[in-house]
């Protein structure tokens, strides 16, 4: 099996597996929400197209620029996939950065922390990561506090580094070890 294939792993309330173009209408219902989207690296869906697009030219192209496929977060009860959870490769020996996105409609349910939890143990104790980078805008409580009950340590800030709206953010940074994975 090629590596950056990526296995179905199964959670209490999840199925997380690989994004697919099928996804897409599922997509645009979350990334047509400017509150889901407000600190995000892109912008608010206008269109399915817009997810169409996405999922071709950044999720599915992960395995051809050396990162494993993105994870779709399922919802066990309706089949709905209402997120995505995935690691990219970035500088540094099988280092890695993780991101996420979720369904305005499921947060603060303990969803992301779920998903989170699985994606890090499928990429710490079988894909072989080494280092596990993570970052979030200061205003982003939630992904903040997502952050925090995984474990990660905190290693720095990079002041007003994003706009957003009318104003400059800071961008807060966290890693975790191999060996600090529990």
């Amino acid at each position: 099996m090629n590596k950056l294939r990526i296995p179905t792993l199964e959670t209490n309330r999840l199925i997380l597996r690989a994004v697919t173009m099928d996804d897409a209408s599922d997509m645009f219902a979350y990334t047509s929400n400017p509150e889901v989207t407000r600190y995000l690296s892109f912008p608010t869906h206008s269109s399915v197209e817009d997810a169409q697009w996405a999922i071709a030219n950044i999720f599915m192209k992960r395995p051809d620029n050396g990162s494993p496929e993105a994870f779709a977060i399922v919802d066990k009860m309706t089949h709905q996939m209402i997120g995505t959870c995935d690691f990219w490769r970035v500088d540094g020996d099988n280092t890695y950065e993780m991101g996420y996105v979720l369904n305005q409609a499921y947060w603060g349910q303990g969803i992301m922390t779920e998903a989170c939890r699985a994606v890090l143990k499928f990429a710490f104790e079988d894909f072989g990561v080494r280092r596990m980078e993570i970052r979030h805008n200061a205003e982003n409580i939630g992904s903040r506090n997502i952050i925090k009950k995984q474990g990660f340590t905190y290693e720095g800030v990079r002041r007003r580094l994003v706009k957003i709206d009318d104003h400059y953010s800071d961008i807060i940074y966290y890693a975790m070890l191999d060996e600090e994975f529990k």
